[in-house]
């Protein structure tokens, strides 16, 4: 049986991580993600900064499996449904990284969005 992150182009024959396809199969996932999050938080940046900060001090080889599985109960506790294709990824540690490092960076960018669109619309 092929390796299920192979057959989904996640990683190549050789090992290697296909950055495009982690970055789109992060972006799919954050963006629901992030609405979700500013929508059920009122926009309110102190809870979001403070998950945002869990974010990034989970971001540690020793932490990104329980921080992959963290943010798969969130996207479930929103009412989302998490990605086949992502379930994988904790599977290799090089891809895990790179899931982590997208989901957190795409994280920040939308929000700051959301930010600038409803300093837009105050102004």
């Amino acid at each position: 049986m092929q390796n299920p992150l192979i057959h989904k182009g996640i990683i190549t024959q050789s090992g290697e991580i296909c950055k495009d396809k982690i970055n789109l199969i992060a972006g799919a996932i954050t963006l629901p993600f992030a609405e979700m999050v500013w929508v059920t938080t009122n926009g309110d940046m102190e809870t979001i900064n403070r998950l945002t900060e869990v974010l990034v001090s989970m971001n540690t080889p020793a932490d990104r499996g329980k921080l992959f599985k963290i943010i798969q109960m969130l996207y479930g506790l929103m009412g989302l449904q998490f990605s086949d294709e992502a379930a994988y990824i904790p599977t290799h540690k090089a891809a895990l990284e790179y899931f982590i490092f997208s989901f957190i960076y795409d994280f920040g960018e939308i929000i700051k969005d959301y930010v600038a669109e409803e300093r837009g619309a105050s102004a």
